[in-house]
């Protein structure tokens, strides 16, 4: 059964969405762009795939819900790389003691997506798990009341074990057997951003930084990030290329898309990127300048404004991959070059707003 008194509810991305619902469970109060800001979730990371669509990026770091914690002096565990047995047995402990656990996963091996691309990693929380007893016993109280449905996504009732998960794009907490969240944690490099049993769970929920100088922590963080991930609070890992030489490498590769087996789709995906894909609109950028305008921050006005130009320029971008993706020849080529300059552009314009921060 899922955990007592847990709410779920549904957001723009998810790990902020996320973090938003530990927020709620454990008292904090922050909604969702100050949970994002507070992760210091602003970021971009891009990177090359063997398989379909060969390039892609998220405009997030790979930190973000650890910073969440380490930013506002939360207790957190985070384990991975164990064997599955022994990370299953601790997220089942940990749901046995009142404590939602943050996983992350490939978005191909959870059933109620119904999805045949690779997308990781994905921010979720396992709220409960339930044996094939109580599954049947619900399905048994379903058809007494005329209502067959099982809804969820959780299968047929029949796998042993199932988890109950809270994930950001569904209205109401999904169940799938174990062996789906198995297949869906441990991502190889050819699928996307590789991750292998990791999770996270609040130890010790007491806030112990002021949530101002956890603004000021978080947000000045991003901007050193941002301008030479070398010098980022948080380790970012070896894959990919971060922070703004991500974007400038994004933005000089794309003109070359159109020799990749299907430009199409790898711009198509691209667009995504930006604009759907949990991204909060304008490639992060959007929970971000939100964030900014929801809290007390010393970085004066024209920051704020300047962060909403340039997420309302990163949807323009993303608008841009969309009318490419839909073409071919010539036209995919023009619109593949006008995306690239818009992204050079934004590259120069993000550089000036995160040394404006750091100044």
């Amino acid at each position: 059964m899922p955990i007592p008194d847990y709410e779920h509810a549904t957001g723009r991305h998810c790990g902020s969405t996320s973090l938003r619902n530990l927020s709620t469970y454990y008292g904090w109060g922050f909604d969702e762009p100050t949970c994002f800001g507070l992760a210091s979730g602003l970021g971009f990371t891009y990177f090359e795939l063997p398989n379909s669509p060969h390039r892609a990026f998220f405009g997030r770091p790979p930190y973000l819900e650890r910073a969440f914690f380490e930013n506002l002096g939360i207790g957190y565990g985070e384990r991975s790389g164990e064997d599955w047995a022994t990370a299953w047995d601790e997220i089942r402990a940990h749901v046995d003691a009142g404590d939602p656990v943050l996983v992350f996963a490939d978005i191909y091996h959870l059933d109620y997506f119904g999805t045949d691309t690779h997308f990781s990693p994905h921010a979720l929380l396992v709220v409960g798990y339930e044996r094939e007893f109580e599954r049947e016993g619900e399905k048994e109280g379903a058809e007494d009341e005329g209502d067959g449905s099982e809804g969820g996504g959780g299968g047929d009732g029949t796998g042993g074990e199932y988890v109950v998960l809270s994930d950001s794009e569904f209205p109401e907490p999904q169940r799938v057997p174990v062996e789906s969240l198995r297949a869906a944690m441990t991502v190889p490099p050819e699928e996307g951003y590789p991750t292998r049993n990791r999770y996270l769970v609040v130890t010790d929920p007491e806030i112990r930084v002021p949530v101002e100088r956890a603004v000021a922590t978080a947000t000045e963080a991003t901007a050193r990030y941002m301008l030479d991930p070398r010098d980022a609070v948080h380790e970012v890992g070896e894959f990919g290329v971060h922070g703004l030489d991500g974007v400038r490498a994004l933005a000089a590769d794309l003109p070359g898309w159109t020799a990749l087996p299907d430009p199409a789709w790898t711009t198509r995906f691209a667009y995504q990127n930006v604009e759907r894909r949990g991204t909060g609109g304008g490639a992060f950028r959007g929970l971000q300048r939100d964030f900014l305008r929801t809290v007390e921050h010393p970085y004066g006005e024209r920051v704020t404004e300047e962060m909403a130009a340039i997420t309302d320029a990163w949807t323009d971008a993303g608008q841009t991959l969309k009318e490419a993706s839909e073409a071919d020849g010539a036209e995919l080529s023009r619109g593949l070059a006008a995306a690239s300059e818009a992204v050079a552009e934004l590259a120069d314009r993000e550089e000036a707003l995160y040394r404006s921060i750091l100044d």
